[in-house]
C-alpha cells in the first residue's frame, strides 16, 4: 500500500469555470484516497470568474489550513520539496513553475490543432502532465519549436471527468415560463471560442417564423455580476435585431449565480429537446458532457475534446456484431487559424488553428432533432447509460490514486534550488 504523501493542489477552487471544476474534481479524488493523504490546497482566482459561496464554504477551511502550514514553512526555513511529496499545478501550462521535486501539471490544453511552443519549457520542467481528453493530449504531443525541433517530453496521461448529475434532479423554475416545444440549450461562456453568435444565426435561420422553438442560452461575458447580466443582454438583444428583428422563435437569456442543483436542472430532457455546441474547440466540454449524462441529443462539431465521450458500443441486432458508433448529430466543420483577433498573448498564437462549424451543418442537425425525435432520443439514452458507467467518480478516482501510487522518485537533476514558498 503506498504510504500517506502530503500534496498540495493549486487551482481555482471556488470559482465558476472549467479549470475550476477540474481542480475540485482533484482535490475531492485525493481527499477520499483510501491512503487518507494529507491535502493541501492554494486557491487562485481565475480571470474574472464568479466565485460561488457553496464551493468557498466548502474548500475555505482546507484553503486556510494551507495559508497556515505555508507560513509555518516560510517561517522554519522548511523548503517546498520538504514540506510536501508533490504538487498538482491545475492551470495553463503557461503558468506552471518549479514548487516540488514531484509536479504535476493538470490541463485542459488547447482547443487548437497543436500547442504553442511558448508551453515546452514549462510541460518539460514538470514530471507528470494530466489532461481531460485524447484532443488536448495530441494538441500537447504536436507542440514543437521549429527552430530547435524541441518538443514535449514528459510523460501525458488522459484522465476526464466524471459523472456527477444526480439521477434524481429537481426542476427548474425558470423552465416554468417555456411554453414552446421544440427547446435548444447552450450553457456557455459568451467568448469569442464558443461562436455564438454563429449558433443563434443559425437557430433564426431555421426557426425564424416558429412561434413554438426557443433557444436557451445559460450564459455570460466575465462574470455573474449585474453589471454583466445587462452587458450581456443588450449585446445579445443588438445582435438579434440585427439579425432578425421580427423573428417569431424565442430566445431565453439565464444570467447570474446558480446552485450547483440548479446547473444540474437546466439538463432536463422533459424540456430540452437537444443541446448544442457550434464552439471553435473544446479541451473536455462539460455542458455537453452534462448533456449526455441526462440522456439529451446533441449536436456538435464532430472535432475537439467531447469526441471522447460521444460513442458507445452498439450491438447490431441482426448480425450480433458490436462496433463503436457515434450517437450524437454531427456538424461538419473547417480546420483555419485562429482570426486575429481571437489571439491571446501565451495562449493562442498566430500559426494556431482550431475548427470553424459549417452554420448550414448546424441548421440540417437542428431540423433532424425536430422531425426524427424518437431516433434522437434513442441513441441518447444508449450513449447516457453507457458514459454515465464507463466515467463514473469511482473509475476516475482510481485513476487519480494510481498517479500517486505509481509517482516516481526525484527528478533527474534531484535539484531542489529553485523550489519556492509561495507568497500568499
Amino acid at each position: 500500500m503506498t504510504e500517506q504523501k502530503k500534496i498540495l493542489i493549486i487551482g481555482s477552487f471556488c470559482n465558476v469555470s472549467g479549470y475550476s471544476d477540474h481542480a475540485r474534481v482533484i482535490a475531492d479524488a485525493l481527499l477520499s484516497s483510501p491512503q487518507k493523504h494529507i491535502v493541501h490546497l492554494v486557491d487562485l482566482q481565475w480571470a474574472e470568474a464568479s466565485r460561488n459561496l457553496d464551493y468557498t464554504s466548502k474548500y475555505g477551511p482546507l484553503i486556510e489550513n494551507t495559508q497556515q502550514y505555508l507560513k509555518f514553512l516560510k517561517s522554519t526555513g522548511t523548503s517546498m520539496p520538504d514540506g510536501f511529496d508533490c504538487c498538482f499545478q491545475v492551470r495553463p501550462p503557461n503558468e506552471w513553475h518549479k514548487v516540488t521535486n514531484y509536479d504535476i501539471g493538470v490541463t485542459a490544453a488547447l482547443e487548437t490543432v497543436a500547442a504553442p511552443k511558448e508551453w515546452i519549457a514549462n510541460c518539460n520542467m514538470v514530471q507528470k502532465i494530466l489532461v481531460v481528453s485524447n484532443h488536448a493530449r495530441e494538441n500537447l504531443l504536436k507542440a514543437v519549436d521549429s527552430q530547435t525541433n524541441e518538443k514535449i517530453r514528459t510523460p501525458i496521461e488522459v484522465i476526464p471527468f466524471y459523472n456527477n448529475l444526480p439521477q434524481e434532479r429537481e426542476k427548474f423554475s425558470g423552465y416554468e415560463a417555456i411554453t414552446t416545444s421544440k427547446n435548444f440549450l447552450c450553457v456557455s461562456q459568451l467568448a469569442p471560442r464558443k461562436n455564438i453568435f454563429e449558433m443563434l444565426g443559425s437557430f433564426l435561420d431555421e426557426f425564424n417564423d416558429d412561434e413554438d422553438a426557443s433557444f436557451i442560452l445559460k450564459t455570460y461575458m466575465r462574470n455573474n455580476s449585474r453589471i454583466d447580466e445587462k452587458m450581456t443582454k443588450d449585446l445579445l438583444k443588438k445582435y438579434l435585431n440585427f439579425k432578425s428583428p421580427e423573428h417569431k422563435c424565442k430566445v431565453h437569456l439565464i444570467h447570474g449565480n446558480l446552485s450547483q442543483e440548479e446547473v444540474f436542472s437546466l439538463y432536463d430532457p422533459d424540456v430540452i429537446t437537444g443541446y448544442v455546441s457550434h464552439a471553435h474547440g473544446e479541451g473536455f466540454g462539460i455542458p455537453i458532457f452534462n448533456a449526455v449524462c441526462a440522456d439529451i441529443p446533441v449536436i456538435a462539431p464532430s472535432w475537439s475534446g467531447h469526441m471522447d465521450f460521444l460513442h458507445a458500443p452498439v450491438t447490431n441486432e441482426k448480425s450480433g456484431k458490436t462496433k463503436r458508433k457515434n450517437l450524437f448529430l454531427k456538424t461538419s466543420y473547417d480546420i483555419e487559424k485562429v482570426k486575429q483577433d481571437h489571439l491571446m498573448p501565451g495562449l493562442i498564437t498566430p500559426e494556431c488553428e482550431w475548427c470553424y462549424p459549417k452554420n448550414e451543418s448546424l441548421q440540417k442537425n437542428l431540423r433532424n432533432l425536430v422531425t426524427s425525435p424518437i431516433t434522437n432520443k434513442k441513441d441518447a439514452a444508449l450513449l447516457g447509460e453507457h458514459i454515465r458507467n464507463k466515467f463514473s467518480q469511482e473509475n476516475i478516482n482510481e485513476m487519480y490514486y494510481r498517479v500517486i501510487n505509481q509517482m516516481g522518485s526525484l527528478n533527474a537533476s534531484g535539484e531542489t534550488d529553485d523550489a519556492q514558498i509561495l507568497e500568499l
